[in-house]
């Protein structure tokens, strides 16, 4: 009895091990899949829907390559409503020499994601855009409020893109801050009521995401395909390597966080996790109760966000 259960146990391990094995081999195939930035830039084949009054959005990406990497929602909204994207670059990194190169090859990735690109303060980009810059450098957080209101004035976005308040990372954290902050100023500035606001995760999982979005396989290979234009940054920690595979995690988590404790698994096999809320006035709105997932199959548009999420009786703008 006991060589028959240990026999069991070595065949399982077997089996599983070779599973392993296999899973490992196919994400390391990914590195021989040639970087960027490419010469000349990939330009997005997908052809995206023609419509009169696109729905806008500013993707405001802490530094290059966060547009390439929790941008699944913004992509899908391009692809089948028409929407607009511009990405707007709140920082080119930190190290004033790297700037030109990392504003190349995120040049190359909006276009191969068929995405616009605002950088204000071109070519410096904004630097410090920290918490504590925001608490103790007022004269420096308020010129880079007045620089992003600028590109909202530019844009007039229906749907802005931040990370979440927690995402670890320091220019992320102030990346929500001075977003939200941009946004009061602008919205005050043009009498609008209310722009939706979808809080990202990139470096720390969010609490309370009400947004789980599935993302077709074509889908996640534009993304690695913009990805990998930003050559430094995938070689210094290959991101795209493992992207697909935190996007799995995302559904196991999201199908429960999203969907509800206990809840079933979702079928398909990658997802982004987002958090909808609303900046009306000078404050920032909660959403709706409730979670929504979306397939990647499933229709997805404006109108349905809005009817999901907002809390109120009044109109999002």
């Amino acid at each position: 009895m006991g060589s028959r259960r240990r026999k069991i146990w070595t065949d399982h391990h077997r089996q599983w091990l070779g599973y392993l094995t296999g899973l490992l081999q196919h994400v390391q195939s990914g590195r021989k899949i040639p970087l960027g930035p490419s010469e000349p830039s990939p330009q997005l084949a997908t052809k995206i829907p023609a419509v009169l009054k696109p729905l806008r959005i500013a993707y405001c990406a802490p530094h290059p390559d966060d547009e390439s990497l929790s941008g699944a929602l913004a992509l899908r909204l391009q692809l089948e409503t028409g929407a607009r994207v511009t990405v707007v670059a709140i920082t080119l990194g930190r190290d004033e020499g790297q700037r030109q190169r990392r504003l190349r090859e995120l040049e190359s990735a909006c276009s191969a994601l068929g995405f616009d690109l605002v950088v204000p303060n071109a070519p410096h980009s904004m630097e410090e855009v920290t918490l504590p810059s925001r608490q103790n450098r007022r004269a420096l957080w308020l010129r880079h409020r007045k620089m992003l209101q600028m590109a909202f004035e530019e844009i007039h976005p229906d749907l802005v893109f931040a990370p979440h308040h927690d995402d670890f990372n320091s220019t992320h954290i102030g990346t929500h801050y001075l977003v939200v902050d941009a946004l009061r100023q602008y919205l005050a500035q043009k009498k609008q009521h209310a722009v939706m606001l979808a809080e990202t995760e990139i470096w720390h999982q969010m609490n309370g995401p009400n947004l789980m979005v599935g993302i077709a396989p074509e889908t996640v290979a534009i993304q690695l395909v913009a990805a990998c234009e930003h050559a430094g940054e995938m070689l210094r920690n290959p991101y795209h390597i493992l992207h697909a595979c935190r996007l799995m995690d995302n559904v196991r988590r999201g199908s429960e966080v999203v969907g509800g404790q206990g809840a079933a698994a979702q079928p398909f096999s990658f997802a982004e996790l987002y958090r909808i809320s609303f900046v009306a006035g000078n404050k920032v709105v909660a959403a709706k109760p409730g979670g929504q997932m979306v397939g990647p199959e499933d229709p997805l548009d404006f109108a349905l966000l809005k009817k999901w999420f907002w809390p109120g009786s009044g109109k999002v703008q």
